[in-house]
């Protein structure tokens, strides 16, 4: 198969104080969606790009930007440097919290993230600032933008050197030499980034380019299409939108519509539940599927009339319940209140309590034979490995 299955492509450049950041984003077929998170209090207000209820990328009203990169070979999840384990959804604490990346880096220089394991992030701010931050051999391996422009791909990123030479298998290292040689020749501008977008997009029968961004980090104007479909592109305003509120659209029905009847869009509000309320199903390794006989688990999501939440149930095949988890928002996904996750015995597995999609207070976790194996304190989504007896045998 070919090693551009199921890639993306995110490159910037920055000159003359614009700065410009292109991502095109492929899978196979998929409803992709935009979500808009306006401040609160003390925390930015932001967008959310994804496709089935996933996110990939963020950007916030300050000009931060981050896209999330799957990252071949995968690393060893190591806290060798024994940092606090940051245990919530750090992508969204990123574009609430900071706004420039060195912010990001002294965020990742004092948390540790699992994530990394598996991915790479692609760091970018309105001063033409740009890291690309991962796992490597020692920990944490940044890698900052060497003259005005710079490109990830699928291959690990541990080093300038690597950037050089991708690793063997070269996991997207034809787009990253295509679009590193186009930006050494081309102007910083929206035309010339939209023909990089075209020259990587995908469309085969393993995977397609399932939407496309660019963004000014500036004037936060963004650019969008699907499908590898230059020839309609919609431009929107990021801080036009948060004013708006919460809200979502699906790329689609924004692309596909005329600018005359544009404002007759759909636009979801938080209430919206971006898989609707029938019955979920999702195979073992909890990706969503149509057909009942790949699936291992089904959810059911209901609305709670006196809370005002969301209550997500999951069931086994044999209807046993193996989690529920409360949100306060479904569009996008927040976690906010109590969860747990139980055995296909019945017996309880985790027990604890999201804030905001943080983890906090106590977590317990039971053996499959129901003795209490470990329990974990947070704070904020903060784990405090250095306090914490994680080996608790207390009934």
């Amino acid at each position: 198969m070919s090693s551009n299955i199921f890639a993306c492509t995110v490159f910037m450049g920055s000159k003359n104080g614009v700065t410009l950041v292109g991502s095109n984003e492929d899978y196979k077929k998929s409803n992709s969606q935009v979500f808009f998170v306006p401040r609160n209090g003390e925390k930015y207000g932001y967008a959310l790009f994804g496709y089935n209820g996933s996110i990939q990328s963020g950007v916030n009203e300050k000009g931060l930007f981050w896209d999330g990169l799957r990252a071949y070979p995968y690393s060893k999840s190591e806290n060798i440097q024994n940092k606090y384990n940051i245990g919530g959804n750090v992508l969204h604490k990123i574009l609430e919290e900071c706004s420039t990346v060195m912010d990001v880096i002294l965020l990742f220089e004092k948390y540790y993230w699992e994530g990394f394991r598996l991915s790479q992030l692609m760091i970018v701010d309105r001063n033409g600032e740009s890291a690309i931050i991962t796992n490597g051999e020692n920990g944490l391996a940044i890698t900052k933008k060497e003259g005005c422009y710079q490109v990830c791909s699928n291959f690990r990123i541990s080093s300038n050197e690597s950037t050089l030479k991708p690793y063997w298998f070269k996991v997207g290292g034809g787009r990253f030499n295509k679009t590193e040689k186009k930006l050494q020749k081309l102007e910083i501008n929206e035309t010339e980034f939209i023909s990089i977008l075209k020259s990587n997009r995908q469309k085969n029968i393993f995977s397609k380019t399932i939407y496309s961004t660019l963004i000014n980090l500036n004037s936060c104007e963004i650019l969008l299409t699907i499908d590898g479909d230059f020839s309609r592109m919609l431009r929107i305003n990021l801080n036009e939108e948060l004013n708006k509120g919460r809200h979502s659209y699906f790329l689609a029905e924004l692309v596909n519509t005329t600018n005359e009847n544009r404002t007759k869009v759909a636009k979801y509000d938080a209430d919206f539940l971006t898989l609707n309320l029938d019955t979920i199903h999702f195979d073992k390794d909890w990706a969503q599927v149509k057909k009942i006989s790949k699936a291992a688990y089904y959810r059911i999501i209901e609305r709670d009339s006196i809370l005002k939440n969301f209550i997500g149930r999951d069931y086994f095949l044999n209807n046993i319940l193996q989690g529920e988890v409360y949100y306060s928002s479904i569009n996008p996904e927040i976690a906010d209140g109590k969860y747990s996750e139980f055995y296909d015995n019945g017996k309880k597995k985790v027990s604890g309590q999201f804030k905001y999609r943080l983890k906090h207070g106590e977590w317990k976790y039971w053996s499959k034979e129901g003795e209490l194996e470990r329990v974990i304190e947070y704070t904020n989504g903060i784990k405090n490995d250095r306090l914490t007896n994680c080996k608790s045998n207390a009934g």
